[in-house]
Order: structure tokens, then C-alpha cells, then sequence
């Protein structure tokens, strides 16, 4: 009887300490650096945000905001930096999540995030725009802002990095969801949140209130990853 229960416990306890031994010695650490890019990249994108008292309706107003409120679109430019690079490891763990699920909608995910990854580069325009507001007449720096903004080049980088995080990123989030890794309301709050950032680009208030649900819906997403245990994350 001793000898039957002996051979029942370790038939029971092999799978486990196999599942153990068989993590390797990295994967915390990616588990929990994809948590963080999640809880990062909404959060910091928002925090820049609020950090700029900006009136956009018009250019002329865009270049004032520079002199009026210079060092705050530094620091500002210096966040969203950061808060920009981070949406591409928060989709590339949301891709991880979905690449059994949902593995041809987390390759396109991964591609336009990819497409998508240099937009952080972009922010560095804001210095040269607080150069051009500082350095010359009103009407002198918007006459060069124009005529740089005129060159198309520049416009298909700036696009297809804009619009490639932006969607890479919600097709990551949908995949996670497809993939029943996370909840529906992290997308929900992302899709809605993106929505209005980009028709709303030109409020003072509204793209700070849609980068928010951006940040809720993302920060979402990666408590769920930091709270999955080792071996759920490696079977993904």
C-alpha cells in the first residue's frame, strides 16, 4: 500500500517539477520586461501630453506654444520619446501572447509595429520647432516650418511611422484578446483611446483624455502579463 501511494506521488508531482525544470532562465524576465513596456508606453505617451499646455489650432499657434512654454515641450519631447519607443516592446509582448491564438493577425501586428518603430526618432522634429520659434520673427519661422512640412519625403516617413505603431499596436491588443490572453475592455479602452487622439489632435484636452485610455487599456493588459506565472507564459 506504502509502496502504491510512493509511485502515485511522484507520478502526480513529476509533471510539475518537469514544468519547472524546463523554464529557461530567461523567461521571467521577458514576462516581466513586457509587463513594464505595457504599463510604460500609455503612461508616459499621456504624461507628455499634460505636460503641454498646447494651442494647435493653427501653425502659428503651434510655433508659440514653443517660446511660450519652452522648457516644457523639451522635457515633454524627452517623455513622449520614451513613451513612443516602448509602444514597440508592449506590442511585441502582446504579439507573444497571441502567436498561438491568433497567429496571422500577430504577424501582421508584429510587421506594422516593426514599420512603425521609428516614430519615436520623429520627435526630435519638436527641438528644431523650438529652434525656428525662438531664433527668428513669427512670420519668418512659420514661412520655414511650412516649407519644410512641404516635402513629401518627410510626410510618407512621418505617415507610415505614425500610422504603423498606431495600428500595429491595436492589432497586437485584438490578437491578445482573439487569443483570449487578455480581456476584451483592454481593447476597447485602446481602440477608443487612439480614435480620439488622432481625430482630435488639434483640442488642448482630448488627445490628453484618449492617450489616457490608451494608457488605462495597455497598463490593463500588463498587469494580466505581470501576474501570469512562468510556465503560462512560456506555453504561449
Amino acid at each position: 500500500m506504502t509502496a502504491t501511494n510512493e509511485q502515485t506521488n511522484e507520478q502526480t508531482t513529476e509533471p510539475a517539477t518537469s514544468a519547472a525544470t524546463d523554464l529557461k532562465p530567461q523567461t521571467r524576465f521577458r514576462r516581466i520586461g513586457g509587463a513594464l513596456s505595457l504599463l510604460g508606453a500609455g503612461t508616459l505617451t499621456c504624461v507628455s501630453l499634460l505636460m503641454i499646455p498646447y494651442q494647435n489650432e493653427t501653425h502659428a499657434e503651434y510655433l508659440q506654444t514653443g517660446v511660450d512654454h519652452k522648457s516644457n515641450i523639451l522635457w515633454a519631447a524627452v517623455v513622449l520619446h520614451f513613451g513612443y519607443l516602448l509602444l514597440v516592446p508592449a506590442a511585441f509582448t502582446l504579439v507573444r501572447l497571441a502567436r498561438r491564438g491568433a497567429p496571422r493577425t500577430s504577424l501582421a501586428a508584429l510587421l506594422l509595429a516593426g514599420l512603425g518603430s521609428g516614430l519615436s526618432g520623429i520627435i526630435v522634429v519638436d527641438f528644431y520647432d523650438v529652434a525656428l520659434a525662438n531664433s527668428l520673427p513669427a512670420d519668418q519661422a512659420l514661412e520655414i516650418w511650412n516649407l519644410a512640412g512641404s516635402y513629401g519625403q518627410g510626410a510618407i516617413i512621418a505617415a507610415t511611422s505614425v500610422f504603423g505603431i498606431a495600428l500595429g499596436i491595436n492589432l497586437a491588443v485584438y490578437a491578445a484578446w482573439r487569443a483570449r490572453a487578455i480581456p476584451v475592455y483592454p481593447l476597447v479602452l485602446n481602440v477608443v483611446g487612439w480614435v480620439v487622439f488622432t481625430l482630435f489632435s488639434g483640442d488642448p484636452w482630448l488627445p490628453s483624455i484618449g492617450t489616457g485610455l490608451v494608457a488605462i487599456g495597455l497598463g490593463w493588459a500588463g498587469v494580466v502579463v505581470l501576474r501570469m506565472r512562468d510556465d503560462v507564459w512560456a506555453r504561449l
